[in-house]
């Protein structure tokens, strides 16, 4: 399973800000439908609201968020990157390179 216990929510500030919890774990932001960048964070909120300040501007995004402890963090960010980056379509990949994951 690539997700463990997965939350979707619109990349809007009251959704992140009531909803997602200041604890370690992985994210997605999703455009319609398509992965564009994988990332992890000790505290999701707060890179969430980063990301939501730097993307409103671009479009309407959505993103995904599952809690994982710190020490596994980054591996499950890589896993996440190879399942989810790897399914784009070959001209957006070769459009935006291998995607994002930060």
């Amino acid at each position: 399973m690539l997700w463990r216990d997965p939350q979707t929510l619109p990349l809007k500030w009251i959704e992140i800000a009531s909803k997602v919890p200041s604890e370690s774990g992985v994210y997605a932001i999703m455009d319609a439908g398509e992965c564009v960048l994988v990332g992890e964070s000790w505290n999701l909120k707060a890179r969430l609201l980063d990301l939501m300040n730097i993307l409103q501007e671009v479009g309407e995004f959505s993103a995904i968020i599952d809690l994982c402890p710190e020490k596994l963090r980054i591996e499950r960010k890589d896993q996440l990157a190879a399942a989810l980056l790897s399914r784009r379509p070959k001209a957006a990949a070769a459009a935006a390179t291998s995607g994002l994951s930060f």
